[in-house]
């Protein structure tokens, strides 16, 4: 009845827009399917369903087999799609790397490629900074990866270099020019996974520890950190927030009015607001 052979499970990540997807295909081939009739078929309220469906709920353990039935998955598929399960209901960054990353080691090598590169360039501090050294640097090849690592701060090796350029290209972040020059695309990279939260905090991290060995090893005409330490009413947070959303726009639009070939720098600015103390609320 159902053409379940239809859709590749390890196409996804989010069991949610598996399922959703799989209801769409469904309905396409056969206009009488509805969420009542899928919901019937795996023994669940159709309301259930919706929001499950919708991403408002998760699938509860029992339901994970009944799905898992309902879709004849073997072994291999089966643990696949309960491990889908555990990722999307991960809560912190630890659990949500922990199962993606399964999750990437139990897809096959060609399912996988593309997500692995947008976390590895999420993941990677150097790669977004290798993106914007394209622009300055004159890079044709392995052969200039070299040259480039040693012009970083701090340095890296010509392997980190290519593996950055190549993701770039992967992704489509890159190109290489007809003379051979690798070049950035204007293209922005795009993504709403639920890994993406927990790369992003490392990659903070990762900055946030780069400037600071800047203070050390960088000297103070070229560099501007300063730091603000204010008293303020917290409800009024979302101010200060756009004021700093502003700032940035401002900031992007002088440095995108900057010919590439005149640039001869990569620099990185952080803003970095946080709270240091707290009044108890009586």
């Amino acid at each position: 009845m159902f053409s379940k052979n239809k859709i590749n499970i390890y196409d996804y990540s989010d069991y949610r827009k598996f399922l959703q997807e799989f209801y769409e295909l469904e309905k396409s081939l056969d206009p009488t399917f509805s969420y009542r009739v899928f919901a019937t078929a795996v023994d669940m309220d159709a309301s259930l369903l919706v929001k499950i469906l919708q991403g408002k709920r998760h699938v509860s353990p029992k339901c994970i087999e009944t799905f898992v039935q309902f879709f004849r998955f073997k072994e291999a598929k089966a643990e696949y799609f309960r491990e889908m399960v555990a990722y999307g209901k991960a809560k912190t960054d630890e659990q949500v790397r922990k199962h993606f990353e399964t999750l990437q080691k139990m897809r096959p090598a060609a399912c996988r490629e593309l997500d692995e590169a947008r976390y590895r360039y999420f993941q990677q501090w150097f790669y977004p900074m290798i993106r914007s050294a394209l622009d300055v640097f004159d890079y044709r090849g392995p052969q200039d990866a070299a040259k480039l690592g040693e012009s970083s701060v701090p340095k890296l090796t010509a392997t980190q270099v290519q593996a950055a350029v190549d993701a770039l290209l992967q992704l489509g972040l890159a190109h290489t020019r007809k003379d051979g020059r690798v070049v950035p695309t204007e293209a922005h990279l795009k993504t709403k996974e639920h890994w993406l939260s927990a790369c992003i905090s490392d990659y903070q991290a990762s900055i946030a520890e780069l400037a600071r060995k800047s203070i050390a090893d960088t000297p103070k005409e070229k560099r501007d950190i300063s730091t603000l330490t204010m008293a303020l009413d917290s409800k009024q947070i979302e101010k200060i927030r756009e004021i700093l959303a502003e700032t940035r726009k401002s900031i992007v639009n002088v440095v995108n009015a900057m010919p590439s070939q005149i640039c001869d720098s990569v620099y990185q600015l952080n803003f970095q607001l946080f709270p240091m103390m707290k009044k108890e609320e009586r």
